[in-house]
């Protein structure tokens, strides 16, 4: 199967799960931890989930280390494969990823459900932080009034202001909502 099929099956399961009128974000190839690596696709609302397509045609050489950078920022993960990675997969991605086959279905391919995804039990703080734009960490900042001396800051001090000032969940919270409202993506 070719990668974009699969692609094409992941975000007709979403859609079938979230509904037409759902707010989530759907973003293909959003990238993480600054540019180290690319979620294949990614679903934005109350939690940030993460997609990552192995076909048949791949390798898996990558997969430890997405398997790292993944767990920094995403609340929930799950491996799609075919059936040459399904069995492999099971011992390779952490209990908290959940697991879906692709199988041949007539036109389209389908998805099987192995094993449904868990929450992330420990993200990075910073890493998520790290999604936000600089104009938006500044506007997040300003906001809470937190820009004291910070006008002509980095995106990194910035960063770390907002880790400074933020729980866990409000950061969260805080980068789901501003990247569903991004425009000019």
């Amino acid at each position: 199967m070719l990668h974009d099929d699969i692609r094409l099956a992941v975000r007709r399961q979403l859609r079938a799960e979230h509904g037409p009128s759902s707010d989530t974000l759907y973003r293909d190839e959003l990238a993480i931890c600054l540019g180290e690596t690319r979620i294949d696709v990614a679903a934005i609302n109350g939690r940030i989930s993460g997609f990552e397509i192995k076909s048949d045609r791949d390798r898996l050489d990558r997969l430890e280390r997405q398997i790292d950078l993944y767990g920094k920022v995403l609340d929930t993960a799950v491996i799609v494969t075919e059936e040459r990675f399904a069995a492999k997969a099971l011992h390779t991605v952490p209990n908290w990823w959940g697991i879906w086959k692709c199988v041949p279905a007539g036109r389209w391919p389908a998805i099987e459900q192995v094993r449904s995804p868990g929450p992330n039990p420990k993200t990075d703080r910073f890493a998520i932080a790290q999604l936000l734009w600089r104009d938006e960490v500044f506007a997040e900042l300003a906001a809470r009034d937190l820009v004291a001396g910070l006008r002509t800051a980095t995106r990194w001090r910035l960063w770390e202001a907002l880790v400074d000032h933020l729980t866990a969940v409000e950061i969260g919270e805080t980068v789901r909502r501003r990247l569903r409202a991004r425009r000019g993506w």
